[in-house]
């Protein structure tokens, strides 16, 4: 998922190896998730958010841990163009009159790519609309999303974990096992959890200096 332009120093370093790790966990859900889709799609059934929707970041805020920043920090000073190392520790990043999102990177003027950090999002925005929770009995469920149309074949919105094996031929990735996966790079992290919008310039600051002393292959 990431573009790993860097040079060997920078992935030896602890948070470089975090952030490997991470984008592992990341390939994991994205691939359970097309598991999922496609067994779904085999059994006439098809899931999907409605084109041009984002309506998931409308008035929401993800709380992130500090590898999560990390990772997004990355993504934006290696790939994005849009930030620099030298910029990273003032930056200030803020919603607006014209985008009134509470999350930094939410871009009103883009219908159905309103995320300006697809590629590096945080694990709660991967995993809504495709992954599931336990109930009470231990056993999974499954929740459409309300903005999802009803696909044909399913007779709830709510399925539970016999009506996902026989209508869908295959469970949606736990939200639970992956939240406790990411923790598991850093436990300590657990109290360091943070609204996007306040992790974010630390995060490029401290990515911004680690870069600045392991440079890219070839540059000057």
């Amino acid at each position: 998922m990431l573009l790993m332009r860097h040079n060997q120093a920078f992935w030896d370093t602890t948070v470089g190896q975090q952030i490997l790790t991470l984008d592992l966990i990341y390939r994991k859900i994205s691939d359970a998730q097309r598991t999922f889709i496609d067994s779904a799609s085999q059994h006439d059934i098809e899931l999907a958010c409605p084109s041009g929707c984002g309506k998931c970041c409308h008035g929401f805020m993800p709380d992130v841990l500090p590898i999560e920043a990390d990772y997004i920090a990355y993504y934006l000073l290696s790939n994005d163009k849009v930030f620099s190392a030298a910029e990273a520790p003032s930056l200030q990043i803020a919603s607006s009159a014209e985008n009134p999102s509470p999350c930094p990177f939410h871009d009103p003027n883009r219908p159905g790519e309103n995320c300006r950090i697809y590629p590096a999002r945080p694990l709660v925005c991967r995993l809504f609309g495709y992954s599931a929770i336990k109930d009470k009995n231990n056993r999974f469920s499954y929740r459409l999303c309300r903005y999802m149309p009803a696909p044909q074949g399913l007779d709830a919105r709510i399925l539970d974990q016999d009506t996902i094996i026989s209508k869908v031929g295959a469970l949606p990735p736990l939200m639970t096992d992956f939240a406790m996966e990411v923790l598991s790079l850093d436990p300590s992290q657990a109290a360091e959890r943070k609204p996007l919008i306040e992790a974010i310039c630390p995060a490029l600051a401290r990515i911004g200096t680690t870069l600045q002393y392991c440079p890219e292959p070839n540059a000057a």
